[in-house]
């Protein structure tokens, strides 16, 4: 897995913590882990959700590199959904506003302002997008690299953008839910749309003949997932019972307003997009230099590194919860040992699956790919990778938690953005430069890139973070002078 994107992928889809005391009692370890637990199961769901394509495509004759598409077309719905979520979100944000202010009647309208602005947003970039791919190299590989135009690849990008309209209307259902703290039914229904994308895929994959699953099925199981997710979103919006029920009679568009809505929308879209397009360019490189086998593995190594992954993970988010409430009524040293209670658990988890890739990956590769008869080359291309990307375990976290932790102190996203931003233009930069100017075989090659930018963001993540603790100590003792 790379970066954090961490903290934010369980803010992503919509999740946040469940209500919390005001201090918390016992070991910090034991607030940690009672804090984390329903955070590390959603975050395991998703991650199964994303990762069972892969053993429900099986391994069909007919299509060769299938599990390539899967990889490709991945990063192409995370692009998506960052857009439908930066969408959604923005227009929320001045609805909540009113909410507090209990405006009523302008809560209404900017709901459906927002409501309309992203809908209308989302239609005209999937315009764009479907008409884009049609375009000559090198504009169309913009949009989809034509190596991914046949075996289904074309149809998945196009069903893929209609389920991109549905995310962003679920988007701004759920934004207003969360405005209204309804963190539980929120919680449900993500793990509702899970649990039914899953069975939705496995229904195909028991009901069609043996391998014979295709890409297309998989991307229709995600478009009627989120369906039913956008029925349930209707309804609820238009219900005389919402506070924020839709209304489009007598609107108007204030000029301020909208503008205001398109800047945030503007401004998220930018934040949460950038990483997002950096990795399908090394997806792009990947496909370029080495061919679409080792795209292949890289995908089934994110899978197996995953699952550690999304734990370590919880914990940083759990962490940011924590201190962000002891911030105002504990010492900046007793906040530390939140920190370093954190460090400990990712210590011991990084541990444990780095030690569980090395001895089990293997297997758990196999458990993944049943039917699939992996040659020398591609299992040895997976133990490269996956050593590299296990090493992720500890940079890409610790450089995530320290992050988390000035974030709770200054409420400001900049910094993440140019960690991303730096990370994934080192990363382009490494592969670029080992490919054409080191020997070491591909799998190295992409997995150095990895480590590298990796490492490089955890160090210079280090000496801000030193930074920010020493100005901290300086604020403090000025103060109790």
């Amino acid at each position: 897995m790379n970066i954090h994107h961490t903290r934010q992928i369980a803010k992503k889809n919509n999740f946040s913590h469940p209500p919390k005391p005001n201090t918390f009692k016992g070991p910090i370890w034991k607030n940690l882990i009672i804090l984390t637990f329903p955070i590390a199961i959603y975050l395991l769901f998703q991650h199964l959700s994303t990762s069972i394509d892969y053993f429900i495509i099986g391994n069909p004759k007919k299509i060769a590199n299938v599990d390539s598409t899967i990889t490709y077309m991945k990063q192409i719905k995370k692009i998506l959904q960052s857009i439908a979520i930066s969408l959604g979100g923005a227009g929320v944000v001045l609805v909540a506003r009113e909410y507090k202010k209990e405006n009523k009647e302008k809560s209404k309208q900017y709901a459906t302002l927002a409501f309309l602005l992203a809908v209308g947003i989302s239609l005209f970039f999937l315009t764009v997008l479907a008409l884009g791919v049609f375009l000559p190299k090198p504009l169309g590989d913009l949009f989809l690299k034509d190596n991914y135009h046949g075996d289904g690849g074309l149809l998945y990008y196009q069903l893929s953008l209609i389920t991109f309209v549905f995310i962003t209307i679920n988007s701004v259902f759920i934004g207003l839910e969360r405005s209204k703290d309804k963190t539980k039914f929120i919680l449900i229904l993500n793990v509702f749309l899970i649990i039914t994308r899953i069975i939705i895929s496995f229904i195909y994959k028991f009901a069609k003949e043996k391998d014979t699953v295709t890409v297309n099925d998989l991307a229709l199981a995600d478009l009627l997932s989120n369906l039913l997710i956008t029925f349930i979103a209707f309804y609820c919006m238009f219900s005389p019972k919402n506070p924020f029920q839709l209304q489009f009679k007598g609107l108007t568009f204030p000029k301020k307003i909208i503008l205001e809505m398109l800047k945030l929308s503007g401004i998220l879209i930018i934040g949460k997009v950038t990483y997002e397009i950096g990795k399908k360019i090394i997806l792009d490189m990947a496909t370029n230099y080495y061919g679409k086998e080792l795209v292949a593995i890289s995908g089934l190594v994110a899978v197996v590194n995953g699952i550690c992954y999304a734990i370590s993970q919880s914990f940083e988010d759990s962490q940011s919860a924590m201190v962000a409430q002891s911030v105002a009524c504990e010492s900046d040293k007793k906040t530390f040992q939140i920190f370093k209670n954190v460090f400990v658990i990712t210590l011991i988890i990084g541990i444990i699956g780095f030690l569980t890739n090395h001895f089990c990956g293997d297997n758990l590769l196999r458990a993944l790919k049943p039917g699939k008869t992996f040659t020398n080359t591609e299992s040895e291309n997976f133990k490269i990778i996956l050593f590299w990307e296990g090493t992720s375990l500890f940079t890409s976290i610790w450089a995530s938690m320290m992050m988390g932790y000035i974030l709770s102190y200054k409420k400001s996203a900049n910094l993440i953005f140019w960690m991303n931003l730096l990370r994934v233009t080192l990363r382009i930069a490494i592969l670029f430069c080992l490919h054409y100017c080191s020997k070491i075989s591909s799998a190295q090659q992409f997995g150095l890139s990895t480590f590298g930018s990796n490492v490089t963001v955890l160090i210079v993540t280090a000496i801000i973070f030193i930074s920010f603790l020493r100005k901290n100590k300086i604020h403090s003792l000025k103060t109790q002078k």
